[in-house]
């Protein structure tokens, strides 16, 4: 038995969990707090209000903290966070914040890992074909940033997986009409961008800018998915344009695993990737079409996943 404190970053909330693990890698939540990234000032600033909120632990309770985070890691301790503006850095160790042992590694690396793990039982099947058992596992999603990780199949690790983290959300978007090249134009003079990619289209700011450039509406993204659920042109963009992202990521890694759609807006929006449009864009391939019919794709709106991948990453650990 151990004791793993689970943390998953994002731009916008910052989540705690603490899981008892057992034989197998099994894994037990115990309490959870939610605290804002972005009231915290830097890191210090939200581990002192973890330290004052009703969370009943204290960092050195753990065996091993995992600390997911949205960025780039850079050997494995530093990240720059993208979408608040501080960072994580434990060049300098990671004794001052009462931690036994940290690892921190990329949130959706937590993501991917939470494939193993009981977060993914309930996902709901998008398109149904066999799970490769020697396939590779991809993981997108959209929320405050366009996320992606691989977990690719290594039988010598304990696992039988490593994650293969991915900034693939700041390529070139792949606009492929006239239409959609003018409006990554139209994302590049409005954001100030050299070049428009998926961070900029498919999260939350993404829907407020497709909209505006749809409607000339400037609304807020809760806004903009309400007016989508009805049916409209954004929705149709929006969904053909995650489906495409889906598509592309899919084939790059050969997601035979399974492909899992993650992030908060397709998990609050399900409506996004139920449309017609959706699948018929991601099997859209001259010479892929057929090998993207055997990929099973799910969608994964547990908003705890990440945790669950992050302790899975402490059981490792210990």
């Amino acid at each position: 038995m151990g004791l793993v404190l689970a943390v998953d970053i994002g731009g916008t909330n910052s989540r705690f969990a603490a899981f008892e693990t057992g034989p197998g890698h099994h894994l037990v939540m115990k309490e959870t707090v939610w605290l804002s990234s972005v009231e915290a000032q830097s890191f210090d600033h939200l581990m002192e209000m973890l330290g004052a909120s009703d969370f009943p632990y204290a960092p050195s309770d753990f065996d091993v903290t995992v600390i997911a985070v949205a960025g780039p890691v850079v050997g494995g301790v530093y990240c720059n966070v993208t979408n608040v503006d501080w960072d994580v850095d434990f060049r300098d160790g990671y004794k001052k914040y009462g931690f036994n042992a940290a690892v921190l590694i990329n949130d959706f690396a937590a993501q991917a890992y939470a494939c193993r793990t009981l977060a993914v039982e309930g996902c709901r099947v998008i398109h149904e074909a066999d799970i490769s058992p020697i396939g590779t596992v991809g993981v997108i999603g959209a929320g405050t940033g366009l996320g992606h990780c691989a977990l690719v199949p290594v039988p010598v690790s304990e696992l039988g997986y490593v994650p293969v983290p991915s900034e693939a959300g700041h390529i070139s978007f792949p606009c492929q009409t006239p239409e959609e090249l003018d409006f990554c134009r139209f994302v590049m003079e409005k954001r100030n961008l050299s070049y428009c990619c998926g961070d900029e289209v498919l999260t939350g700011r993404g829907l407020n800018i497709l909209h505006m450039y749809l409607t000339g509406e400037d609304l807020e993204p809760r806004e903009v998915a309400a007016k989508m659920k009805q049916g409209n042109d954004t929705l149709e963009w929006y969904s053909r344009f995650m489906a495409r992202c889906c598509r592309n990521y899919a084939i790059s890694v050969c997601a035979t695993g399974g492909l899992y759609i993650a992030g908060g807006i397709v998990a609050k929006n399900p409506f996004v990737i139920e449309q017609p449009v959706f699948l018929n864009e991601f099997f859209d391939s001259s010479s892929m079409g057929d090998y993207l019919k055997q990929i099973p794709v799910f969608l994964n709106d547990n908003q705890e996943s990440g945790l669950y991948g992050a302790a899975l990453r402490g059981v490792l650990h210990i």
